[in-house]
């Protein structure tokens, strides 16, 4: 199974970050700003993405 990650789609575009550490995997169609600003965003949720990445895949 793959480490912690979490996929964000933008409707033009999407994208994969790691969450330990936090770092983009691959992004397709999705500029270097929107990219910095979705980083971003994951490096403030990355708590809450991990337990919800571990409760899923406990199950």
């Amino acid at each position: 199974m793959e480490p912690p990650h979490i996929h964000v789609d933008t409707g033009d575009g999407e994208c994969k970050y790691w969450l330990e550490p936090v770092r983009l995997a691959r992004s397709r169609n999705i500029s270097p700003t929107e990219l910095r600003r979705i980083e971003v965003a994951v490096f403030e949720c990355q708590q809450f993405f991990k337990e919800k990445w571990h409760e899923f895949f406990q199950h």
